[in-house]
C-alpha cells in the first residue's frame, strides 16, 4: 500500500484533534505529505435581517484569516516538523469540498472525525463523514472520539 498524500479535514472540534494524530502516525509510517483542511461554509441570512448592516464579505474575510491562523498553529504545534505539511482553506459544503479535493489532488487515504450528529438533524442532512465516506475515491479512516456516545437511532 502507498499513502503518499493523506487528507485530514478538521472543523477545529476536539473530535477532529483526536483524530490528527491517527494521520500524524499513518504520515510517519508511509512517509506521507499530509495535507490539512479546513471548509468553511457559506454565510446564509434570513431576509428579514435586511434592515440591519451586515458586511458579510468582511465577516467571511475575518473567519479565513482565523481559519489559516487556526491551520498554522496545528501545523506548528501538533505535526512533527519531519512531516511534510499542507494546509488549504476552501469555501462550500465541506462533505462535497473534502471529496472533490481528495479526488483532484490524488489523495490516497482521508483521515477524519465524526461525532454524534443525531436526530432530526441527521436525518435532514446527515453527516458529512458518512457522506465523505460513501463518496470518496480513497480509502477513509474514520475516528470516533471516545467521550462521543452512540446512540441507537
Amino acid at each position: 500500500m502507498d499513502y503518499t498524500n493523506i487528507l485530514v479535514p478538521t472543523d477545529f472540534s476536539e473530535s477532529a484533534k483526536y483524530a490528527l494524530p491517527f494521520a500524524i502516525d499513518l504520515a510517519q509510517k508511509y512517509q506521507s505529505k499530509l495535507h490539512i483542511l479546513h471548509v468553511v461554509e457559506p454565510i446564509i441570512a434570513p431576509v428579514d435581517f435586511a434592515w440591519g448592516t451586515y458586511s458579510y464579505p468582511d465577516i467571511e474575510k475575518q473567519l479565513s484569516g482565523y481559519v489559516d491562523e487556526s491551520l498554522a498553529k496545528i501545523t506548528k504545534e501538533q505535526i512533527p516538523a519531519d512531516i511534510e505539511t499542507e494546509t488549504m482553506n476552501l469555501h462550500g459544503k465541506p462533505w462535497r469540498e473534502i471529496v472533490a479535493f481528495a479526488k483532484g489532488h490524488e489523495m490516497d487515504m482521508i483521515v477524519m472525525a465524526t461525532h454524534g450528529l443525531s436526530g432530526f438533524s441527521h436525518a435532514i442532512y446527515g453527516s458529512t463523514a458518512e457522506k465523505v465516506v460513501r463518496k470518496a475515491h480513497c480509502p477513509v479512516l474514520i475516528v470516533r472520539h471516545p467521550e462521543v456516545k452512540f446512540e441507537m437511532p
